[in-house]
């Protein structure tokens, strides 16, 4: 191993890392001791007294029980917020916080595999949030990531690309998870679409009103309420549907004895397994696939944080009439930004289509450009900037770049938020 291939579950709470190796069929997830549980490490950074020294997980707690050093967690929703901490008398910006964290954290595949240099890092995170994946960037950027080592992933993400490495006889129907942690329940559900080429896998999640304190789970009494709880919510999301696997993960599956109604229910007729690992694994396995030249994924992944629609415009092109596609149902929102140049020919508004992956019903996005100057047929050229907020929010901006000399550019810019399917 030249390069290290990673992905890393970032959550609030806990993180975990998963490291490809090319003689292993799947990623290995970074174990703190032999126990599988110790895959979590807790998202905590504690900066050393009088000293630059910066611990995370466990031995952060410790040395901060200890007095040794002045410790801050929530580093993600910190970085969502771009919040501060003042430790020992200085403001520490959520960005550089979160660059602490992220450099101790690779710290310790780098040590284990004695490898340095990384070639790609997948973050698996809950949600997806333009202005976090921008600071996260920067976080990155601050410990020599630089932007195309990257990828951003949510966790339905992760979810859909695990399930996809399995043998395929685990998801002829419905593959649904369920993760339980402190943060809350959410419930996750895969189906292959098929019949169409290339395939599609279309994944959701869905955060359940059910979720509970695991706290609960410290006494008798709340492990059977606990399992009620569980219980109840199978009945309600299992019922009437064909699910083949079904996927255990987070800190309240550690352990599933207090579990036995919950198990008896999804057990019925229907693998089921358990692993801490599976959001880093899946991450890992996008960081491995986007270093190869072609895809092992030959399908079009649709679910949160990649895009359901394509988005295209006709345009002439070597004295064709061609439909330029500017972003593929698909696609990751966060990456999906393009740009492009046209010389206006007689036209006075631009018509985007927005083509759903579900059906062939196409819609029209027209945007008016009256509001550029007013010149010569063919002495326009504009440029325009496809980019998105989610993979529903799109902004296009047009921007007048004028014609030469002869007619300068007014630096016109036109703007439009719309939705999509």
């Amino acid at each position: 191993m030249n390069e290290l291939i990673l992905g890393i579950d970032l959550c609030d709470t806990y993180s975990q890392i998963s490291a490809f190796s090319p003689d292993k069929p799947l990623p290995e997830p970074f174990l703190m001791s032999s126990d599988e549980a110790s895959c979590l490490i807790p998202t905590v950074l504690c900066k050393m007294r009088g000293r630059d020294e910066w611990l995370i997980g466990s031995e952060a707690y410790r040395r901060a029980l200890m007095g040794e050093g002045t410790m801050v967690d929530k580093l993600v929703k910190l970085l969502h917020k771009n919040g501060s901490a003042t430790i020992e008398g200085v403001q520490y910006n959520a960005v550089t916080l979160m660059g602490h964290f992220i450099e101790q954290l690779l710290a310790f595949p780098r040590e284990k595999y004695k490898v340095r240099e990384i070639r790609c890092v997948a973050f698996g995170l809950t949600e997806l949030n333009p202005e976090l994946l921008d600071r996260l960037t920067a976080a990155c950027d601050q410990v020599g990531l630089s932007r195309e080592k990257i990828r951003f992933l949510s966790h339905t993400e992760c979810f859909t690309y695990y399930v996809a490495s399995q043998p395929k006889e685990l998801w002829p129907n419905l593959v649904v998870g369920f993760d339980l942690s402190d943060t809350g329940l959410d419930y996750y559900e895969l189906k292959a679409i098929r019949g169409r080429k290339p395939q599609i896998l279309e994944a959701r999640r869905e955060p359940l009103e059910e979720a509970f304190d695991l706290d609960i789970l410290e006494t008798p009494v709340g492990e059977r309420m606990a399992d009620t709880i569980l219980s109840n919510c199978a009945d309600r999301m299992l019922s009437k549907k064909l699910v083949s696997s079904v996927f255990l993960t987070g800190e309240g599956f550690t352990s599933v004895a207090w579990a036995p109604d919950f198990l008896k229910r999804i057990c019925n007729k229907r693998k089921v397994f358990g692993g801490q690992h599976l959001f880093s694994d899946g991450a890992c396995l996008v960081a491995y696939d986007s270093t190869l030249p072609e895809s092992a994924y030959p399908y079009i992944c649709i679910c949160e944080g990649r895009l359901a629609s394509s988005i295209s415009v006709y345009a002439v092109r070597d004295g064709k009439n061609e439909q330029l596609v500017l972003a593929s149902a698909g696609s990751n929102w966060y990456e999906a930004r393009v740009s492009a140049e046209f010389i206006l020919d007689d036209v006075h508004t631009l018509d985007l289509l927005v083509t759903p992956f579900s059906t062939q019903r196409v819609e029209t996005i027209s945007i008016s450009l009256a509001e550029l100057p007013a010149r010569p047929n063919k002495t326009t050229r504009i440029q325009l900037i496809v980019s998105f907020a989610s993979e529903n929010h799109v902004t296009v901006r047009v921007i007048d770049k004028g014609f030469g000399e002869l007619f300068p550019a007014g630096g016109q810019v036109i703007r439009k938020d719309f939705l999509i399917s």
